[in-house]
Parts: C-alpha cells; sequence; structure tokens
C-alpha cells in the first residue's frame, strides 16, 4: 500500500509539472564578440561563458554580463579549457576572431555573424542583425520586441532634443593629439540620425565608422564637438592646458559635451543607449 501511494505521488507530480521542450529552453551560448554578447542579453539569452568579462561591463556597461557567467579570458586568445568544461552548444564569433574557429569548433558549433563591414552599417543592418542572432537562438519574438521598443523610445528621445542642436562632431581620444572621429557606418551616427541629429564629420571613415586624425584636422568644421569617453590617463588635463584645443572648442561656437562610454561597434543595444545619453547631454547644455 505504502509502494502505491508513493507511486501515485510521483505520478501526480509528472503531471502537474509544467512540461518545457528543448525548443523553449534557451540555448547554451558562449561568445567571444562584445556586440553579440550585448544582442544576446539584449534577447533574453545569459551566455555560459563570455570573453573578457571585466572589460565589457567598463566598455560597453549595458547590457551588464551576469555574474553566473564564466570569464572566457582574451577575445584574441580564450581559454579553451574552460570553454570545454561548459559544454555550450553554440560559440558565437564575429568575422574578426575568425581565425579561432578551427580551435572553437571542436569544442562546439562555430557561428560566425557580420555586421561592421564597409557600407553596410545602418539602422536596418541593426535590425538585420538582431534577427539573425534570433533565428539562431530560437528567440525571434524577442528580437521584434526588441526592435519595436528600441523604435519607440527612439522616437520618444527625438521629440525631446532641442530644437536648436547643431550637427555633432563625435570623437574619442586615443592621445592628446589624435582621435576617432565617427561618421558614416558608425553606430553613433546612427544613433544621432535615428533621434533628427545630423553628423558634422563628411570625411572618410573605415568599416567601423570612423577615421584617426589629428585634433587639427577638426579646426574649421562646423558642429559641436561630442568626446566620448573613456579618455586615455592624463588627456582631459592636457586638453584643459592646450590653447590649440580650448579655441578648436571656441571656433565652434558650441561648448563640448561629454558622454559616458558606449560600445563604438554596438548594436541596437548600444544605439540607444547612446542616443539616451546623448539627449540627456544636450538638454543639460541647453538649461
Amino acid at each position: 500500500m505504502k509502494n502505491t501511494f508513493s507511486y501515485l505521488l510521483i505520478v501526480f507530480a509528472t503531471l502537474t509539472t509544467p512540461f518545457v521542450s528543448a525548443q523553449e529552453q534557451d540555448m547554451k551560448v558562449a561568445v567571444i564578440d562584445w556586440t553579440q554578447i550585448e544582442t544576446l542579453l539584449a534577447l533574453g539569452i545569459q551566455p555560459i561563458g563570455a570573453a573578457q568579462v571585466a572589460d565589457y561591463n567598463a566598455w560597453v556597461k549595458s547590457p551588464t554580463i551576469p555574474a553566473i557567467t564564466a570569464d572566457l579570458g582574451l577575445r584574441t586568445q580564450p581559454n579553451l579549457e574552460r570553454l570545454s568544461e561548459l559544454k555550450p552548444e553554440r560559440i558565437f564569433i564575429s568575422p574578426m576572431f575568425q581565425s579561432l574557429a578551427p580551435q572553437l569548433s571542436r569544442i562546439a558549433p562555430v557561428t560566425s555573424i557580420a555586421l561592421y563591414k564597409k557600407d553596410n552599417v545602418s539602422w536596418q543592418a541593426l535590425k538585420t542583425y538582431t534577427r539573425t542572432i534570433a533565428k539562431d537562438t530560437n528567440k525571434e519574438d524577442a528580437a521584434e520586441a526588441l526592435i519595436q521598443s528600441a523604435q519607440n523610445k527612439l522616437a520618444e528621445l527625438t521629440t525631446q532634443v532641442p530644437a536648436n542642436a547643431a550637427p555633432l562632431l563625435m570623437v574619442q581620444f586615443m592621445d592628446a593629439r589624435h582621435v576617432r572621429v565617427f561618421g558614416n557606418n558608425s553606430m553613433y551616427k546612427i544613433a544621432a540620425n535615428q533621434i533628427g541629429l545630423k553628423n558634422a564629420w563628411q570625411g572618410d571613415t573605415n568599416s567601423w565608422g570612423f577615421s584617426l586624425v589629428g585634433i587639427d584636422k577638426l579646426l574649421g568644421i562646423k558642429g559641436q564637438i561630442v568626446v566620448i569617453e573613456p579618455l586615455p590617463a592624463g588627456v582631459m588635463t592636457n586638453l584643459q592646458q592646450d590653447a590649440f584645443w580650448q579655441y578648436l572648442v571656441t571656433q565652434t561656437g558650441h561648448p563640448m559635451l561629454t558622454i559616458a562610454p558606449v560600445w563604438s561597434f554596438g548594436a541596437i543595444p548600444s544605439t540607444v543607449r547612446f542616443a539616451t545619453l546623448l539627449t540627456a547631454a544636450l538638454n543639460k547644455e541647453a538649461k
């Protein structure tokens, strides 16, 4: 009788426990590329392993990689032993890390997805990129929700941008005399354009959407300078004492804006975050 009762309890528990199919479970993925990491996190997938977690959380910042995700070490030299122990079902890389594919493919199937290619990066390209990753991870519905949420947020920000906002000259300092200046094919330009702002840099850019130039090349360009952090050590102090830089800012007719770090090679999450920070900075300066 006792055995029969125990058996009935097991059967009842089995029948009343929600059944979760393999398709409903999140795929166990490991990721080398930060742009893919931010996109997967935004789709609701927590990678079991990711490269350079602390650096990602410092440079990309949001979405934050959860503590449960294992750090795989350098993006260029991931810890293969640790990765093998995690038993991922799929490993995501970008073409930048294609040389790792032969080693990684011994551990799990490798998927390489590109975004930053010459003359490729646009708002439509960001949506296509998101949908591609979503299709590979059974997250199509989440992708559409993410895209719609992003478009709603960008539309909201458009109404908050000051009416007299100037074109933007968006830069990141490499040292006190050289900057990456962003233009066509850059995520920063996409973010600015999506909220109704223009980009001041009309010069050539590379596949990553920037040109590396001396600060003298910024002279005479009509637009408000936007400096995106982080800055190399000592650069801000140097700029505050640099007469040429001070003149450069003055001749634009606008104060310099400083924006907290946002992954310059990001996808939809970084685009929305940059647009949000940019709008806040413009409104703060306008008061």
